[in-house]
């Protein structure tokens, strides 16, 4: 059985796509709640009534940013999906119960259902042959 942090993973192409998908929303909105303004992670914490909130929407994002990165090159993927399923978890509870959005622009409501369903199967298969993990279990 293959541990949850383990770099080993099969010969396999498609985890390339898999990873790409997850890797390129999880990167791009983490970075707009870093550079665009309104689209902060800072309100969206608060409307959900997260306790210390100011404290968790940076590391949320941070999360977001070193998940997609993991994701994109291939490094440590186990890792990254584990980062980034409990985010996605409280991406997906926002979607249900905050009725209006803090940010000017929603995400779509199945994104952080798509970047769930990555992450569990990266989490399962691993990065696959076209990765640094790749590399590293030779």
């Amino acid at each position: 059985m293959t541990s949850l942090l383990s770099r080993a993973t099969g010969p396999y192409w498609d985890a390339l796509v898999v990873r790409l998908i997850a890797a390129a929303p999880l990167i791009g909105v983490g970075l707009a709640h870093v550079f665009k303004p309104g689209q902060g992670m800072l309100p969206l914490a608060q409307a959900l009534g997260l306790p210390g909130a100011e404290i968790l929407a940076p590391i949320a994002v941070a999360i977001e940013i070193i998940a997609g990165l993991l994701f994109l090159l291939g490094g440590w993927v186990r890792l990254g999906a584990l980062l980034a399923i409990p985010v996605m978890l409280v991406a997906f509870y926002a979607h249900l119960v905050v009725t209006v959005w803090p940010a000017p622009n929603a995400p779509p409501f199945a994104l952080p259902l798509v970047i769930l369903a990555c992450a569990g199967w990266l989490l399962w298969r691993g990065a696959g042959r076209l990765s640094l993990d790749a590399r590293a279990s030779r």
